[in-house]
């Protein structure tokens, strides 16, 4: 489901088909590009990615929403991440720490009023990236030290490709170039897997007959 918002929220065109043939590669890449159990892609990353490096008939908009329903999705997503029980808002934050930091610093050292990184960050694309992509439990490293390290990584990306090669979806395309490091990471600091499973329910005795006829 979340593949599946993200993908209409943040993919732009104007043919069904190419929509289609996202949809299709996010789908196969959560059960064909795996590792130990583990997607080596983000999905919605990847379908987004593949497309966007292979033909100028998608694109992505990360302004489109405004600024009034940028603070509106922000307070959502700030809200999911309080009631989320998935154990990797530490990589949210990590990221937000580093990515602000790559901004305003770049921002200081330019001499650049800080309404530029400001309105840098009023992107709804930004928040999605950062509440819902970045964060997923089966892309990122197992352990703590392992997150941060890959947030540190894909922010400093994210700013080569916006400030050192000037294109555009910076984060996006950081993710997905950097996501092939996370086996690496689990390697050299591992950590215990994340499991999707919830917790097993201790059964219950059930009353005896006895009891029962003497109620």
């Amino acid at each position: 489901m979340i593949s599946g918002l993200s993908l209409c929220l943040l993919l732009r065109t104007s043919s069904l088909g190419w929509a289609a043939l996202a949809a299709l590669l996010t789908i196969v890449s959560k059960f064909v590009l795996r590792w130990r159990g583990k997607h080596v892609f983000n999905p919605t990353n990847f379908g987004i990615v593949a497309l966007l490096l292979t033909t100028h008939r998608v694109w992505v908009s990360p302004g489109q929403w405004g600024s009034v329903a940028f603070f509106a999705f922000l307070m959502a997503c700030l809200g999911g991440l309080v009631v989320h029980r998935a154990a990797r808002s530490d990589v949210t934050w990590a990221f937000l720490a580093f990515y602000l930091m790559v901004l305003f610093g770049r921002a200081l050292w330019l001499g650049q009023p800080m309404a530029i990184p400001l309105h840098q960050l009023e992107s709804g694309a930004f928040l999605l990236f950062s509440f819902f992509m970045i964060s997923d439990p089966k892309t990122t490293p197992d352990s703590r030290a392992g997150r941060i390290l890959f947030a540190l990584l894909v922010a400093l990306g994210a700013g080569f490709v916006h400030f050192v090669l000037y294109r555009p979806n910076g984060l996006l395309l950081a993710l997905a170039f950097l996501s092939p490091l996370v086996p690496l990471l689990d390697r050299l600091l591992p950590g215990k897997r994340y499991d999707w499973k919830p917790d097993p329910v201790p059964a219950t005795a059930p009353p005896l007959l006895a009891e029962r006829r003497l109620a």
